[in-house]
């Protein structure tokens, strides 16, 4: 079986990448700086892992990596002196300092076999002095140094240095083979799982997740609670709901619920993502035009860029604001 060759079999999805980067290794077709391009939730960390263990290996079997070696025992205790693992924590940047101490591991001698790793796992917390630091690196490495990057961003964040890597976009897998997944996950309502996988952007793990860990439960609550409000014409009944966890997470659900109505305003009833709240759908789609939907998710997008990006901001505030500009926007209030 493939999964049991690269011991991948919690994320088959990823059996294919760990093959083709092996393989460009083996032919010296590959590049010092390696960036992958791709979503949260697919298990991109598992991969460049898995694949910095090979390249630490010093008895590799083809695209197999031994296990039993003293670099393998090293990796797999999280103790290997050249595998250098940067952004660990939600929170933390890094800063031109981290990169000075990047560029002392890099033009070291490696402690154990020839190769060395360096491991930036989102390149969106990199500031601005640290990428333009990176990339005099990355523009003449020492030999045997290998350099991996995640970007999670949909957008260029720095094409200088996405010029100095080798690109490989990691997709999600199609929605069957996540189905498939989550279905031996032991989650087999079909259905629910449809919806999750859509939601998070067909990521299986973060689909996973959300059904697991009450989110579920959270978005069935709201937009029982919005259909109330919006029946009444009081979107202030949401405020609470709204204020109280995960609200940028919410907005992303009002979000993606006002593009649904769109979607069935164009007669795309097959790529809904919320297709259990068709009624909640249909409203917005039979009463409101393309132009009166687009502006609604404009200022929700607005709403929650400031509540992520203005510090110390009233959140409560903000989005009372919002809902009764939302209200004036879908004629409740003259």
């Amino acid at each position: 079986m493939a999964s049991k060759t690269v011991h991948m079999k919690c994320y088959p999805w990823l059996i294919n990448p760990y093959k083709i980067i092996i393989k460009q290794h083996q032919i010296k077709k590959t590049h010092h700086a390696f960036l992958i391009k791709t979503i949260k939730g697919l298990g991109v960390y598992k991969l460049v892992w898995k694949v910095s263990k090979w390249l630490l290996c010093n008895q590799k079997d083809g695209i197999k990596y031994c296990k039993k070696c003293h670099s393998c025992e090293l990796m797999s205790s999280g103790n290997h002196p050249d595998w250098h693992h940067y952004i660990k924590n939600k929170n933390e940047m890094i800063t031109v300092d981290h990169i000075r101490e990047i560029n002392e591991k890099t033009f070291k001698y490696p402690k154990q076999g020839k190769n060395k790793i360096i491991f930036l796992s989102n390149i969106k917390k990199l500031t601005e002095s640290a990428k333009n630091a990176l990339l005099k690196t990355l523009e003449e490495p020492p030999e045997n140094t290998w350099f991996f990057l995640i970007d999670y961003s949909n957008i260029t964040v720095n094409s200088t240095l996405h010029s100095r890597c080798l690109i490989y976009q990691l997709f999600p897998p199609r929605e069957k083979k996540s189905l498939h997944w989550l279905k031996n996950q032991n989650l087999l309502n079909k259905k629910l799982n449809l919806i999750s996988l859509r939601i998070n952007q067909g990521s299986p793990i973060s689909a996973k997740k959300f059904i697991n860990n009450g989110l579920w439960e959270e978005r069935k609550n709201l937009f029982l609670c919005f259909f109330k409000s919006i029946k009444n014409q009081n979107l202030l009944k949401i405020l609470p709901i709204l204020s109280i966890n995960n609200t940028l997470i919410k907005i992303d659900w009002i979000c993606l619920l006002l593009f649904d109505a769109i979607q069935l305003y164009f007669n795309q009833k097959k790529k809904l993502t919320n297709f259990d709240e068709l009624e909640l759908i249909q409203f917005f789609s039979h009463n409101y035009n393309y132009s009166t939907l687009n502006k609604s998710i404009y200022t929700w997008n607005k709403c929650r860029y400031r509540l992520l990006n203005i510090p110390g901001i009233n959140n409560e505030l903000l989005l009372l604001e919002q809902l009764l500009k939302w209200e004036k926007i879908l004629s409740f209030i003259v």
